[in-house]
């Protein structure tokens, strides 16, 4: 189930914001300028806009997109919305960073177990409005959610020198290469999977 494995990835990011010391929060990671910190306080607003995205009344619009992998492709087209929005969120990022380690774990520590409570008794097909520009079932945004924790805590984790994927084995990243295989061109993505040439299949996001 998407809860459990949002639970897992959430309670990783718990335990590995308890752990690190300065040094730790400033190293470098392969995001070009972001450091753990800046990484790590990307992700801590996840939790709250969760909650905060199944307390809002459902929209009255239509489901823009009927499921995750569908969004994903919307928003990485070239010159789409993960392009136009990239520097909003790096410079977001980077403001949120500015709060105390301790804010910022906070969210996965004593936050995150509050949220995943309430989505056990959720109605996950709901609708629910993502980032102003979709509509989709709260189960389908609960998996590029998910998503987001397992790539970015591989980014973390190869800054820190820990095991990929440690902690996340199991079902956060049986659903992530799910999300992401679904998202691929499913021609492209047999075809090079299975050595029948060299289509560009990768990479999926950006």
């Amino acid at each position: 189930m998407i809860v459990d494995a949002l639970e897992q990835a959430w309670q990783v990011w718990a335990e590995l914001g308890r752990d690190l010391d300065e040094e730790q929060w400033r190293r470098p990671t392969r995001l070009p300028d972001w450091t753990v910190k800046d990484v790590y306080a990307h992700h801590a607003d996840f939790p709250a806009g969760t909650a905060a995205g199944v307390a809002a009344p459902e929209p009255e619009a239509p489901v823009t997109h009927a499921d995750a992998a569908a969004l994903l492709a919307h928003m990485q087209q070239p010159g789409g919305i993960a392009d136009q929005t990239r520097e909003e969120v790096r410079t977001t990022a980077l403001q949120r960073a500015g709060s105390p380690t301790g804010e910022l774990v906070a969210q996965f520590t004593d936050l995150a177990p509050e949220v995943i409570a309430s989505l056990r008794t959720a109605d996950l097909d709901r609708k629910v409005d993502y980032g102003g520009f979709a509509v989709v079932p709260a189960g389908e945004a609960l998996r590029i959610f998910l998503m987001e924790a397992v790539v970015h805590h591989f980014d973390m984790a190869a800054a820190l020198d820990l095991p990929i994927p440690g902690p996340m084995a199991g079902a956060p990243v049986r659903e992530t290469v799910r999300l992401l295989a679904e998202t691929a061109d499913p021609v492209a993505l047999i075809d090079a999977a299975t050595g029948r040439g060299t289509p560009p299949v990768f990479p999926v996001l950006h």
